[in-house]
């Protein structure tokens, strides 16, 4: 069979949103269901991302799939339906397939004539069975009969009476036991993978799950708070593999289990595997292990990312972060003195007052985190603050669900929380220069000698970006006609 899997783009060119601008990661989870398949069946991946938009329909019809599939975070909602609407509008007979994040906790949202089956949660073990299925049916020519599906676990299926089948969750499988993802499978795209200036970029997930369960985060309830490690054999035999000399690991919370990371550096020195490598990890794990932190930095860690969140504790409680403000002042200063650039994301909450935004600002540049992104409090599907506070949201258009926009009522008027929101450009540019001082640069002038390459394209996304970023009246264009400043205006 042919099957094509498709990573949607960001619904709108140019509009308000980091990804494609900060940080673009190869489509690992389309990969990974790809590896799964290839070895009886035709694999085509198409990373919309990357492509000009008629890429879609010129693939459908020249590629003739049997099975299209797609995956979207809440955000991609729209464009992940689009891709299912126009792969039937194209081929009537094709099985499609949605997955990913915001159809695990919204399956309901993908209640359409156009979507076949719906994928919650992890998606190897239940698309190998989807495929091996599908393909021993005789005759694929004609409207799809989904009845062979119709228990198939880890899956809603769509029914020819258009009734939808409950999913039941297939037994966690351990994720050394899944082959290493297929990287040929993107080859086009190779290359053009980075985070701001780690270009070229290989992504990696070396874990899957979260074992916190903080209330704004969706991540724990998708792996029903467990964490599962890939071994650190298993992640260095991957980093051997790849040419790109940066690698970002995918993982929620990389930054857990000392020993595997102990491990890892033994694994790397052993080897002598070089490459520079970014992830996401918590400050608190930073703040209680400095010598591993270091050993890590020798062994090429040059970027984590971090959800510092708040300076108020009673916020930081409220949030159940189950971290301290402590932490995240002695993480910001470890990873200084070790020459890693911390990324560090912080929260504006739609109560806030100018004080409040101010107070939030002084303390960033007080702390010192090289980059600095604040983002607004969002109640995202799936997390404990949805489900509490989805009769106070003022849209459930989902296109506004991306951490740019208040969907709760704010406190100052709209237009004069966005110029507040929009003044942290002032603490991003004082905290990035200095950071980037010569000191820095003399520590790790290797690692800037691998970077120029790509300064020049980073610094001409950003200021193109960084035009509409900045401009509080973008933000305002985008939501005009659709979030009403009040509850009571929504009707």
């Amino acid at each position: 069979m042919r099957i094509l899997l498709v990573q949607p783009a960001p619904f709108e060119d140019r509009r308000l949103g980091l990804e494609n601008t900060f940080w673009l990661s190869e489509p690992v989870g389309l990969t990974s269901i790809g590896t799964m398949v290839q070895d009886d069946h035709e694999v085509k991946i198409l990373d919309m991302r990357l492509e000009e938009p008629a890429a879609l329909p010129e693939t459908l019809r020249n590629f003739k799939p049997d099975i299209v599939g797609t995956t979207a975070m809440t955000t991609d909602a729209y464009q992940a339906k689009a891709v299912m609407m126009l792969a039937k509008q194209f081929r009537p007979e094709v099985l499609t397939v949605m997955g990913g994040h915001h159809a695990t906790f919204m399956p309901e949202f993908y209640d359409e004539s156009y979507v076949d089956v719906v994928v919650r949660g992890e998606g190897e073990i239940t698309f190998k069975e989807l495929v091996d299925r599908w393909s021993s049916l005789q005759n694929r020519d004609t409207v799809p009969d989904t009845t062979i599906l119709q228990d198939l676990q880890g899956a809603t299926v769509h029914l020819p009476d258009g009734s939808w089948t409950e999913a039941t969750k297939p037994p966690w499988t351990p994720i050394d036991d899944f082959p290493a993802p297929n990287r040929d499978l993107i080859e086009k795209y190779q290359g053009k993978y980075f985070y701001l200036a780690a270009k070229p970029m290989a992504s990696i997930f070396t874990s899957r799950g979260c074992s916190f369960d903080c209330n704004f985060c969706a991540i724990w309830e998708f792996y029903d708070r467990k964490t599962r490690f890939l071994s650190a054999e298993k992640i260095v035999d991957q980093m051997a593999q790849v040419k790109e000399p940066f690698v970002f690991f995918l993982d929620d919370n990389f930054l857990t289990n000392a020993n595997r990371l102990e491990r890892l550096c033994d694994e790397l020195e052993r080897r002598n595997v070089k490459k520079y490598f970014m992830t996401q990890g918590r400050t608190d794990f930073i703040a209680k292990n400095p010598e591993l932190i270091a050993r890590l930095a020798k062994n090429g860690l040059v970027g984590v990312l971090s959800g510092y969140e708040t300076n108020d504790a009673d916020a930081l409680e409220g949030l159940r972060k189950r971290n301290t403000l402590e932490n995240n002042i002695a993480a910001a200063k470890i990873m200084q003195e070790n020459g890693i650039i911390s990324t560090g994301i912080f929260m504006v909450r739609p109560d806030f007052e100018e004080k409040d935004f101010k107070a939030l600002y002084s303390y960033i540049e007080e702390i010192g985190v090289a980059l600095p992104l604040v983002t607004i409090l969002t109640p995202l599907p799936g997390t404990q603050q949805f489900r509490e506070q989805r009769d106070k949201l003022l849209t459930e258009d989902f296109r506004f669900y991306d951490l740019l926009h208040p969907i709760l009522e704010t406190k100052l008027s709209r237009e004069d929380f966005y110029k507040n929101f929009v003044a942290w450009k002032y603490t991003y540019r004082t905290n990035r220069n200095k950071f980037f001082n010569l000191e820095m640069l003399k520590k790790r002038w290797h690692l800037f000698y691998t970077l120029l390459p790509a300064i020049p394209g980073t610094i001409y996304r950003g200021y193109r970006y960084q035009k509409i970023q900045f401009d509080h009246r973008s933000y305002l264009r985008d939501e005009a006609g659709i979030i009403p400043e009040t509850l009571e205006a929504r009707g």
